[in-house]
């Protein structure tokens, strides 16, 4: 029986931590990893006996992205109603995860990569280990950066800062993230850092608070454009280019 990719564990005083379980192949979110999440956050999304969940990977690091081994990571050669639906896992992912009445934190140990950051976007706060970076390949890939992370993105560094992170695929380290607004914290442990958040959230009046986090998202929401976003992946799966540039990577990531 092989282990679960999603483990929740317990954590005390009200708090959850829910862990990405695919070490060995770095946290990458394969199609059975984004399904878990997705499911995971709408099962804790009823339980009132929760304040705070955090986000974490196991084996030392956060998350490698989507999983492009698979050979359906961008549903390639699917039927096009099939490939609509499958190209949308990531994006429903995020949005489960947003959705979360409880307030979120990911704690990102040494690296978040394109799909890794749009999850940890979909988070409340974020706290970067000292060290860590975050970088987003998407257009190196030949493919637009999507699962509605883009918005996110806009909404936490501004339009040029955006377009060099996702349009120019510049890492950013921990030290850079702080400054421009892409976390809150940066700790040698963030899970100690995590934990401390968490008890700040739930030693506060839990109704107020999830009321603040539901009309500061109201506020901040523009027009949903994502699945437009994922008809725009199918749309660059058509190309040459990026066929090429996906193969490469598969090749480099295997070896």
């Amino acid at each position: 029986m092989s282990d679960p990719v999603v483990i929740v564990e317990e954590a005390g005083n009200d708090m959850l931590v829910v862990r990405l379980n695919r070490p060995h192949k770095r946290n990458a979110l394969s199609s059975e990893l984004k399904r878990e999440l997705a499911v995971t956050a709408r099962s804790l999304a009823e339980r009132t006996d929760i304040g705070a969940i955090i986000l974490t990977g196991a084996g030392g690091s956060f998350c490698s992205g989507n999983d492009i081994s698979q050979p359906d990571s961008f549903a390639q050669d699917l039927p096009l109603a099939e490939a609509r639906r499958h190209i949308r896992l990531g994006l429903e992912m995020c949005r489960a995860w947003e959705a979360l009445p409880q307030l979120t934190i990911a704690a990102v140990d040494r690296f978040a990569i394109g799909g890794g950051i749009s999850l940890a976007l979909s988070c409340d706060f974020r706290i970067l280990q000292t060290g860590a970076w975050l970088r987003a390949p998407e257009v190196e890939l030949g493919i637009t950066y999507s699962w509605g992370t883009l918005p996110r993105l806009v909404r936490l560094v501004g339009p040029a800062r955006a377009k060099l992170i996702a349009g120019l695929c510049r890492q950013v380290n921990a030290v850079q993230a702080l400054d421009w607004g892409l976390c809150e914290e940066v700790a040698d442990d963030t899970m100690a850092a995590a934990l401390t958040m968490a008890a700040e959230i739930t030693s506060k009046p839990r109704v107020a608070q999830q009321m603040v986090k539901e009309s500061v998202n109201r506020l901040f929401s523009g027009p949903d454009t994502a699945t437009l976003e994922q008809d725009q992946v199918l749309l660059n799966m058509t190309s040459d280019e990026a066929r090429d540039a996906q193969a490469a990577a598969r090749e480099k990531f295997s070896g």
